[in-house]
């Protein structure tokens, strides 16, 4: 690993102790069969992950996709394998001009968190500081400005304008004279367009500002505004003043060239490669010229049917229709049929006239373990040994917990499913105690020599709840547990086999699956096996490929949007039980015979309520009445102006409905400047307020779900500030969940948390708090069952009460706001969720929620 200015490189070297090999990247098919158990190999995988991303360049990772990375979790982890650091240290710093304007000479100068001058103590590299002991990632945007020092410009003005932004945003100081001298780089600009007839457009130049619009329409490269005792230079970048030449030569559009134009400007405008924003152009144009962009999508029962990506709508065309106007105009893109305009993807036209793709596609190919995978046809099939008698096992002395019934149940199920050789799908409801019940059974497991090696999948947030777990309930198999995870794992199958118990993530096992592929496990559990849900993803494949005895999936929700869902896990729970996944469909998905399928899967299944089973153990559950307040003043005036605007297809329309339960929520989640807005004048918090203050009263604690992020912060700091108190936030960036969670319920008396529902869906018993506000809706009833599980579970003492606030709005949407049309529609559906085999589409609710939206206009 070597950082430089552009990157960090990444080299992998074969070392026998006595000679050293550099290793070929990608290593070929035969390397890797010899070089796979060798120590180190997991991080050849973790560059393999990266090389097969397409983000390396030369065995190079630029720092661009570096900070791209940093942003998903599951990429952290892999990071992580090659040892880079994936925390960005806060520095400070100042950008001094060392000559005069037109030379541009800055310097910039950046200390640690402890002051210390980072260019004394450390070595620069881009956007890392090498110090003797570890690499200093810079926050993105200081290195930006790094990188920007380093650039050549046309001009001394242009250097110091781009960099004196950049300091800006980056929080470094800026010294005296950048502070009274403002230079505007003018680096982009947008185009307005004036329809005089419909074959006649005419293009008119804008800046971001009026300022830079008077600037551009000068066509001068510099100009000057004095303000104060302080100066504005605005200045053009070459290309931009280019540009601007070039358009004012070609700003009248006329005849056929309009359509092409709206299209593809370049091909109109070939000279130059203009910098207009080409997706805010295409939304402002959007209909004046009707071109479809014809997608196939698959529906279960009709088969291949097309749509407008634009509009989103299905269009009334066959794939005979589109391969004859394909084969008609072979080198058209645009095909004008019955008055419109219809686009021909060149991907589509390969695929409806099967033609060859490049042959170096084939060789972008990453080595995985290949398996039978049973779609098309049963490839392969585990046999279980014949029905035995069902026997009475004891539960383990030195499991330190006594069971419920149904706990004793499901532990005695495990037992007698794992000496038949059969697999096990344990569905139960949300708050039974799963987790307990397969502890027990690895317990009974240990105690018979039938434990080691058996492995453990689960998210990675869900380990350090696993290992709380075991150390309350069994500590002894504590004794031989390994976790499988970071840059210092195990790289030998040999070693890893040796322990009793190995707790890994589905990503780490998905990097690593042929290091575990190789060994025979006793058993391997899933837990929230939704997350190999997925049979085409690497997940189910990497999981389905390893070897064990005894197989169990752990989910109260085996089956979220697709039945596909339900064959991948039973895939791997027992292969071949429900046939190939082209049977499956054709048997089940496609007749929805829930009860046959049931009947299929219930010598592998065992799936328990609480309301079947803890109906007399835990407290009442109250459904508080919906809760309805009117929307403000404002609120009414931005859902109005959302509402008029003329963006179409559905993705606009679903980023509308989306805005608009924002805005309901807070309106400063959606419009700058409104954070600060009093609760009186927020109706939804405002009632919130009113019931999380009788809940105060009362030294109980509250939970409040909503999915938007802008909303946590808000309601975190309008919470602490009134009631000053803290309020934590679980988002699905929260990496320290448990000791969160711990941390509120060791608390006494009232409390608050604010949690994502979809973050909060796994893993959590929050069982201090006997309250729950879904302040958002969440499009799945069953999502918001499992968050509302967070409380309502084994171990609640009082009562549960649960509460929607729902805006309306009659004077403007008469057939009802969005916030009541998903409460209606989420209610007739409530009854799905029950149900856990049944699939619940949430498109469709989107759907029925958008063209109910856009059929009422807010009424003037």
């Amino acid at each position: 690993m070597t950082p430089n200015e552009d990157g960090i490189h990444l080299s992998f070297q074969l070392h026998d102790g006595k000679t050293v090999i550099e290793l070929k990247l990608p290593m070929a098919k035969e390397d890797i069969e010899n070089y796979y158990k060798v120590q180190g190999f997991q991080q050849y995988v973790a560059w393999e992950e990266l090389y097969d991303s397409g983000v390396l360049v030369d065995s190079t990772l630029p720092y661009s996709e570096y900070y791209e990375l940093l942003k998903d979790e599951s990429a952290k982890e892999v990071l992580e394998c090659l040892g880079l650091p994936v925390v960005e240290e806060e520095v400070s710093g100042k950008l001094s001009l060392r000559s005069l304007p037109h030379e541009a000479d800055l310097a910039l100068q950046l200390l640690d968190s402890s002051g210390r001058n980072l260019d004394r103590i450390g070595k620069p590299a881009g956007a890392v500081y090498v110090l003797p002991d570890r690499l200093v990632l810079l926050p993105e945007r200081v290195y930006r400005l790094k990188r920007a020092l380093l650039e050549s410009y046309e001009s001394g003005y242009e250097k110091i304008g781009i960099c004196q932004q950049l300091a800006k945003e980056a929080g470094i100081q800026l010294e005296n004279f950048l502070q009274t001298e403002t230079y505007h780089v003018v680096d982009t600009y947008d185009l307005d367009i004036a329809v005089h007839r419909p074959d006649h457009i005419e293009l008119v130049v804008k800046g971001r500002t009026e300022e830079e619009t008077r600037h551009l329409q000068q066509l001068r490269r510099v100009s000057s505004i004095k303000k104060g005792h302080g100066r504005s230079r605005f200045v053009s970048t070459g290309r931009v003043h280019a540009d601007i030449v070039h358009l004012q030569q070609k700003r009248h559009i006329t005849g056929e060239e309009v359509p092409l134009f709206l299209e593809n400007p370049a091909a109109i405008l070939p000279e130059h490669d203009y910098l207009f924003d080409l997706d805010q152009f295409s939304e402002r144009v959007r209909g004046l010229i009707p071109i479809e962009r014809v997608r196939p999508f698959f529906h279960e029962r009709t088969g291949m049917q097309w749509f407008d990506e634009e509009s989103g709508r299905t269009v009334p065309y066959d794939e005979a229709f589109l391969r004859e106007l394909m084969e008609k105009y072979p080198n058209q893109q645009y095909v004008e049929y019955n008055g419109k305009w219809i686009y021909l993807d060149p991907l589509l036209r390969r695929k409806l006239l099967q033609l060859p793709k490049d042959a170096d596609e084939a060789l972008k190919r990453r080595y995985i373990l290949d398996i039978k995978d049973n779609e098309e046809e049963l490839e392969y099939k585990m046999e279980s040994a014949q029905a035995a008698p069902f026997r009475r096992c004891p539960v383990p002395s030195e499991l330190q917990e006594e069971l419920f019934p149904h706990q004793i149940e499901g532990f005695e199920w495990l037992c007698h499913l794992a000496e038949q050789g059969r697999g096990g799908l344990l569905a139960d409801d949300m708050g039974l105690g799963k987790t307990i019940q397969v502890i027990a059974f690895l317990l009974h497991q240990k105690a018979h020599g039938r434990l080691r090696p058996t492995l453990v999948v689960l998210p990675i947030a869900l380990i350090e709840n696993w290992i709380a777990e075991i150390e309350k309930f069994a500590p002894s198999l504590l004794d031989s547990l390994y976790i499988h995870k970071g840059s210092g794992r195990l790289a030998s199958s040999q070693l890893i086999s040796q322990f009793d118990l190995v707790l890994t993530s589905y990503d780490t096992l998905k990097i690593d699956q042929l290091l575990l592929g190789k060994i025979e496990f006793q058993a391997i559990i899933c837990d929230e096996a939704q997350n190999i849900k997925s049979h085409a993803s690497q997940r189910s494949r990497a999981i389905r490929a390893m070897q064990g005895h005894f197989r169990l999936a752990m989910t109260g929700t085996p089956v979220e949007n697709s039945l596909d869902e339900l064959w991948a896990i039973m895939d791997f729970v027992q292969p071949g039980a429900l046939g190939s996944l082209k049977e499956f469909r054709s048997r089940y998905a496609e007749t929805s015979d829930y009860d046959v399928l049931l009947k299929a899967i219930r010598p592998y299944y065992l799936r328990r309520t609480k309301q079947q089973i803890l109906n007399d153990h835990l407290p009442k559950k109250h459904l508080v009445s919906p809760i309805y307040v009117e929307a403000s003043p404002l609120q009414k005036e931005i859902a109005q102006s959302m509402l008029a605007t003329k963006e179409s297809g559905q993705v606009a329309i679903l980023n509308m409905i989306t805005r608009l339960r924002q805005l309901y929520g807070h309106p400063g989640a959606v419009i700058a400047g409104y954070e600060n807005l009093p609760a009186a004048e927020v109706p939804k918090l405002r009632e919130t307020m009113r019931i999380v203050e009788t809940i105060r009263q009362k030294g109980e604690k509250v939970l409040i779900f909503t999915e938007f992020r802008k909303l946590h912060f808000l309601l975190k700091r309008i919470f602490m500030e009134k009631y000053g108190i803290s309020v934590p936030v679980i988002d699905g960036d929260t990496k320290n969940r448990q000791s969160v969670v711990q941390r509120f319920n060791e608390t006494n008396g009232f409390g608050m948390m604010i949690l994502s529902p979809k973050a909060a869906g796994v893993g959590l018993t929050i069982t201090s708090a006997n309250h729950v506000i879904h302040y958002t809706r969440w499009w799945n009833p069953a999502v918001e069952n499992q968050a509302t599980d967070r409380v309502y579970r084994i171990g609640q003492q009082k009562d549960v009460y649960v509460y929607h606030i729902i805006t309306t709005d009659r004077s403007h949407f008469p057939q009802g706001t969005v916030e009541e049309l998903m409460h209606e529609l989420l209610e007739s559906k409530r009854h799905l969720a029950e149900n856990v085999i049944i699939p619940f589409d949430m498109r469709e609710i989107q759907q029925a929620i958008a063209e109910k939206m856009m059929e009422q206009r807010p009424l003037v």
